[in-house]
């Protein structure tokens, strides 16, 4: 059973954890996409395939938080028919009797990061990319990147989801400044109520039910950001390297025509 400083210490990890895989995911979207972007309709298409899986994601997290929080959803927008480009979820009228505007709208600010995390984790395990999933775990980006088999379809379909949905895992302006502060406000109340728990007497029922039950909660969901965030390294690393060449069309045109050469193989 892990103590209460044990648990504190879980979640700083997964605050920390949070905060780091949103900025990898803002540096994919600023610096991979928007190199991509530009005002011909190929670009406008290539950027729109690269965030089509992705922004579908991120939209239905939103809803899903929404619909967790007690409140319906009134409204999904997804980028390709925003006006704006972005994407929108609009919450509508609550149908829990018990339901807090602010933690909805915390809960569906920081949802896409959880879900993309698990979406990621289950996307390596369905498709045996790379072979040992372990692998990503123990961060040795380079001797992954280098054992990949990139004659393999899976591969390359893992590479474009991964660089969909780690690129759309970033918080747009308006989800930074509610996700941010639901971020900190969960990690507070969590250290406050595991203070308040660890108050109680050492072979108190309660105590070792909450101790167990969040040090499980707290694990797995550190497990699955840890697998994000080394998804989103393998194949954001690369990218942003070569993110400068995305300038000229007639680099990334071969750059496809390599890519469909590799599979052809």
């Amino acid at each position: 059973m892990p103590s209460a400083l044990e648990l504190i210490r879980r979640v700083l990890l997964v605050a920390g954890e949070a905060v780091i895989l949103y900025a990898g995911s803002r540096l994919i979207f600023e610096w991979v996409l928007r190199s991509a972007a530009g005002p011909t309709r190929f670009r406008c298409l290539l950027v729109g395939i690269l965030r089509l899986p992705g922004n579908i994601l991120h939209e239905c997290s939103h809803a899903l938080g929404y619909l967790l929080a007690g409140y319906r959803v009134r409204q999904i927008i997804f980028f390709f028919v925003d006006p704006e480009g972005r994407g929108v979820c609009r919450p509508g009228k609550p149908w829990s009797p018990v339901a807090l505007p602010w933690l909805a709208t915390g809960a569906a600010a920081l949802m896409p990061l959880l879900a993309g995390a698990m979406a990621l984790q289950f996307l390596c395990k369905w498709l045996n990319v790379p072979g040992d999933p372990g692998q990503l775990v123990e961060g040795n980006l380079a001797a992954i990147l280098l054992a990949l088999d990139f004659r393999s379809w899976q591969t390359w379909l893992f590479v474009y989801l991964a660089l969909s949905i780690g690129a759309e895992l970033a918080p747009s302006e308006i989800d930074l400044r509610k996700s941010i502060p639901a971020l900190l406000a969960a990690a507070a109340a969590g250290i406050v109520l595991i203070l308040t728990v660890s108050s109680l007497a050492p072979d108190a029922l309660l105590r070792h039910h909450f101790d167990v039950y969040l040090g499980w909660l707290l694990s797995w969901v550190s497990s699955a950001l840890d697998f994000g965030l080394m998804a989103v390294a393998l194949v954001g690393v690369p990218a942003a390297l070569i993110a400068p060449l995305f300038r000229s069309r007639s680099v990334v045109l071969c750059a496809l025509c390599v890519s469909a050469a590799c599979l052809c193989r």
